[in-house]
């Protein structure tokens, strides 16, 4: 009968531990709750109190929205706290294309590097690679081009895009003038082609 009983109390301390892991877990999950629940409360407040900053945000990707579509989309930026991080939403009307989202996020970057240029918290400079104008209209193309070279002036920046020979031609075609743009060395596909002596 001892050794049932101390097989019991074992059992019955197993248990209580458990019970213990158990109650220390639950306690840990609403601590962890309402620490998510704070920190989402703490993103709130930020952005409420820099209202003046997203306005301004959203007035720029607005304006660089305009300058490639016109008045054929329109566009928001919008900015909510979720439960684990900061939500960002970047909109064109009717922007299901490839094309239409990446220049959502050109826009969205060129707003970006102006804001943290003037703040004085970003390089004077935004660089993209030509998968950015993949798919987008060739007219997109250009605007978007001209846009960061007007934008780039006016703020003191450098905008720098690897882009191909032919949707730069393209783009010229439309309109766009290169000619002051344009960094030597140009790369090529041809038998002399290459960068510093290297073949690709």
């Amino acid at each position: 009968m001892q050794g049932a009983l101390a097989k019991e109390e074992a059992h019955r301390e197993y248990l209580r531990r458990r019970l213990d892991a158990a109650r220390t877990l639950e306690q840990s999950r609403r601590q962890i709750d309402q620490e998510r629940a704070a920190l989402g409360d703490e993103v709130q407040r930020d952005i409420e109190a820099r209202q003046e900053q997203e306005r301004h945000a959203s007035l720029l990707f607005n304006r660089f929205a305009e300058y490639l579509y016109g008045d054929a989309r329109a566009p928001y930026l919008t900015f909510q706290a979720k439960r684990s991080h900061l939500e960002i939403e970047l909109k064109l009307e009717a922007d299901d294309s490839t094309g239409i989202s990446n220049m959502k996020v050109f826009c969205f970057d060129l707003t970006w590097a102006v804001i943290a240029h003037r703040a004085g918290r970003g390089p004077d400079f935004l660089v993209h690679d030509s998968k950015l104008y993949d798919g987008v209209d060739e007219r997109q193309v250009a605007r978007a081009l001209e846009l960061a070279a007007q934008v780039s002036r006016d703020e003191g920046m450098q905008y720098i895009v690897t882009m191909n020979s032919d949707d730069l031609a393209e783009a010229v075609r439309l309109g766009f003038v290169a000619d002051p743009y344009v960094i030597e060395p140009r790369l090529n596909d041809s038998e002399n082609g290459g960068l510093f002596g290297f073949r690709f």
